[in-house]
């Protein structure tokens, strides 16, 4: 490896956590102003992303017990955004829907963000943002399977009551 790509590698290495970084300080400030705790946000992505699901898939997803997601869904539902169905499937289960036009008045915080977005990727060539979408697609694989990893080696999710390997 030359030393010009050993800088960009270990400058992208550095970045990275950084960006991650940031965007979680975003998400804390859109919760903010909103008024709901930043879970519950997740928790609308997490619908976004997955609808329709049950609470225990939910619950999964976020690293929680079912009964702080159900405390989650509660509130989300008291707020309008979400509706808990029959599931088509199984008419005995739940699942959870968003309520399309509730959601759709948070957009507003993720415009100007949207905007930015718009405006830097509006340069880039086919070529470049194939591989942008292809290089977020795996990263997003690799943060799921490594949290997978990291709660079957180290504290179960949703619980406390096993402590950590390593420490004591």
């Amino acid at each position: 490896m030359t030393d010009g790509r050993q800088e960009l590698v270990e400058m992208l290495v550095q970045e990275m956590p950084w960006y991650v970084s940031s965007a979680v300080r975003f998400q804390m400030a859109v919760a903010d102003q909103l008024g709901m705790p930043l879970t519950d946000v997740h928790a609308l992505g997490a619908l976004m992303e997955f609808e329709p699901i049950g609470a225990r898939r939910l619950a999964d997803l976020m690293g929680m017990t079912t009964g702080a997601v159900t405390r989650i869904v509660d509130r989300l539902e008291r707020g309008g955004y979400v509706r808990r169905e029959p599931d088509p499937n199984d008419r005995r289960r739940i699942v959870l829907r968003l309520v399309p036009e509730r959601v759709g008045q948070i957009a507003r915080y993720y415009e100007s963000m949207d905007v930015r977005w718009q405006r830097q990727i509006g340069g880039y060539t086919d070529a470049e943002l194939r591989f942008l979408v292809e290089f977020l697609r795996r990263g997003g694989e690799y943060a799921q399977a490594e949290t997978v990893a990291l709660r079957a080696r180290g504290r179960a999710h949703g619980t406390r009551s096993r402590q950590p390997r390593g420490i004591t």
